[in-house]
Formats: C-alpha cells, sequence, structure tokens
C-alpha cells in the first residue's frame, strides 16, 4: 500500500484495482510505474487470482492501462518482465504486442525458487490498440 501511495504522490506511476463487471468481485492489478518523461518511458506490471487466469481480463485491463499510458503520458516506450516460468503472463504481453528482447539471469525469488526474468519491451510505433 504504501508502495502505491508513494508512486501516487512522486507522480511515477499508478496502481488500478480491477474488478469483474459481472459481480464486482476484486480479481487483479495492474501497475504503471517507473514513469521518466525526459525518455517517455515507463513499466507495465499485472497480478490476477488465479481462478481467472486464461479468461482475458489481465490482456483487457492492460490493454486500457497501456493506452492510458501512451496517450496520456506521450510514451515512447513501455517494459514489462515476466517470470520465465510465467507463460501465461509472457501470452499477455505478447498478445498486447511487447516484444521479448532478452533475459535476466537469476532476477527473482518466488516462492523460494530462483528464477530467471524475460524483459519484454513496446514502442509506440508497434502499439496497437484494437482487440486481439
Amino acid at each position: 500500500m504504501a508502495g502505491c501511495r508513494n508512486m501516487a504522490e512522486n507522480g511515477t506511476g499508478a496502481r488500478v484495482a480491477v474488478e469483474r463487471s459481472a459481480d464486482a468481485a476484486f480479481i487483479g492489478w495492474v501497475t504503471f510505474n517507473s514513469w521518466n518523461p525526459d525518455f517517455r518511458s515507463g513499466s507495465l506490471g499485472f497480478c490476477f487470482a488465479e481462478e481467472v487466469w486464461g479468461r482475458g481480463y489481465a490482456t483487457e485491463a492492460a490493454r486500457a492501462t497501456l493506452a492510458w499510458a501512451f496517450d496520456a503520458l506521450d510514451l515512447n516506450r513501455v517494459q514489462a518482465e515476466a517470470d520465465t516460468r510465467n507463460i501465461g503472463s509472457a501470452r499477455v504481453l505478447e498478445r498486447l504486442g511487447f516484444r521479448r528482447e532478452g533475459t535476466l539471469r537469476e532476477d527473482c525469488i518466488v516462492g523460494g525458487v530462483v528464477s530467471d526474468s524475460w524483459v519484454y519491451g513496446l514502442l509506440r510505433r508497434e502499439w496497437d490498440h484494437g482487440p486481439d
């Protein structure tokens, strides 16, 4: 919670809660952070409840966040990372037009297990607002 407040107060990002429209249940969040107006760049992240994986919610919410970020902040580039074991998140990023640019070795620890992360980038000229 403090991290969200800090992003909002210092103007470097935002975290958006995502609710399912059918029942208003909280199902996850999307974060846009590390905004750098000089470089016209920032980072995207998301986390959703396991019971809604594979239903398009992450893609829809991330697409809306990207549309806002590219337009309102005049971005040139957005970066994202995904644990190499998380194929679902990698697919969401690729569906949105992100390109895998590299691997960060032993970059994260999830559940006590050290893992690599894939780095993705999306440029303004590659951004497609439309649905899949």
